[in-house]
């Protein structure tokens, strides 16, 4: 049964940066986050589970839930949905089924929407969790609880067939209609020529760009889509504009060769570190500070944008730990080094492998 109760305050997200009483800060009020991102999934689950899931009476422990959807209406009044939804998923199928027949991983091309079987109103706000054997993946939507919050604009259906997809390990369908061999083939030959770059260490950033811009399922899988150098204005010019994967909102993408010197003998920054990273931060400025001009004029819709930074190789642990210190400050640039680039487009690489092993989707519909 549905499970009601009430919270006393207002959500609005998370803070994308540290800020001082008084300071302005950003807030991420919409997110999908995927089982690949392990720390920042765990990091935003035990932050609901302070301000919302433990308000929820009776709720089992964390081990025991399979999904867990929570809807909060305006006046914050809640609904929480335990194990209990008959979740469905509308799929398309790469071969053809019968009725009644029973349908793998390796037979799906790609997830059209999922149905929670439970009204979700437009002007609520909502948290979902969904596992997938071990697998955890979380969306969550504050942006109509805000003050200024308007209802959604975008199909939550769409949003969840997108978290499916993370779960499943499976990138979001290309453009062009592709057999699940010929997807697996174009993948790996993108996953061989990024090895062989490295290991010739070629320092031609245009080729880089160029192979992502081909294979932008090597970011994770959160990314529908790339555009190469669409210009914010007539002197900012990012190496990419990403269409995220769930709600069709863009983040920036910045890259540089991977053999840069990011680091001084003395173990602080050094300046190709610096200038890429203040780059990135302006690119974001611009972008928050002229949402609407870049919304109207361009067709880019930056909505909690973040801006992946990709460059370094071969670090050391005490090198990647200090970046990861910085991120912690801002938490709207990103960095991944080419060694993450490749371990990440690997693990995608072989979740799709594995898909075509025959393990069987439950609550499919064709």
């Amino acid at each position: 049964m549905p499970i009601s109760f009430k919270i006393n305050e207002r959500l609005a997200g998370y803070a994308m940066a540290t800020a001082k009483p008084g300071e302005n800060v950003l807030i991420c009020n919409r997110d999908l986050i995927g089982p690949a991102d392990t720390m920042h999934l765990q990091q935003q689950l035990e932050q609901l589970q302070g301000t919302l899931f433990s308000k929820i009476p009776m709720l089992p422990d964390p081990s025991m839930i399979n999904h867990l959807l929570v809807l909060i209406s305006p006046d914050l009044s809640c609904t929480a949905y335990v194990n209990e939804l008959k979740i469905i998923d509308k799929v398309k199928v790469n071969r053809s089924i019968d009725l009644g027949a029973l349908v793998y991983v390796s037979d799906i091309a790609d997830v059209a929407s999922v149905d929670l079987n439970v009204e979700v109103p437009a002007d609520y706000g909502i948290v979902f969790v969904r596992s997938l054997g071990w697998k955890r993946s979380l969306f969550f939507d504050f942006g109509p609880l805000c003050p200024d919050g308007i209802p959604r604009g975008y199909p939550v259906e769409q949003v969840l067939a997108q978290q499916a997809l993370l779960l499943l390990g499976i990138p979001s369908a290309c453009d062009a209609p592709e057999t699940f061999k010929t997807r697996l083939e174009h993948m790996k030959s993108g996953l061989d020529r990024l090895k062989e770059l490295l290991s010739l260490r070629n320092e031609t950033e245009s080729i880089y760009q160029e192979l992502l811009e081909e294979h932008p399922w090597m970011l994770g899988g959160v990314y529908s889509k790339i555009k190469r150098h669409r210009a914010l204005d007539d002197k900012k010019i990012p190496d990419f504009t990403a269409e995220r994967c769930y709600d069709y909102c863009h983040d920036i993408v910045e890259i540089k060769q991977p053999f840069l010197k990011l680091f001084r003998k003395d173990g602080s920054f050094a300046s190709p570190f610096n200038d890429a990273w203040n780059q990135a931060e302006s690119y974001l400025a611009f972008a928050v500070q002229q949402r609407s001009y870049l919304y109207e004029e361009k067709g880019l819709r930056f909505e909690n944008p973040r801006c992946l930074l990709l460059l370094g190789y071969e670090l050391t642990n005490d090198e990647v730990r200090e970046i990861r210190k910085k991120e912690a400050l801002g938490r709207v640039v990103y960095m991944l080094t080419y060694d993450h680039l490749f371990q990440m487009a690997s693990h995608v690489f072989s979740l799709m492998c594995a898909a075509g092993e025959n393990v069987m989707l439950p609550t499919v519909r064709r």
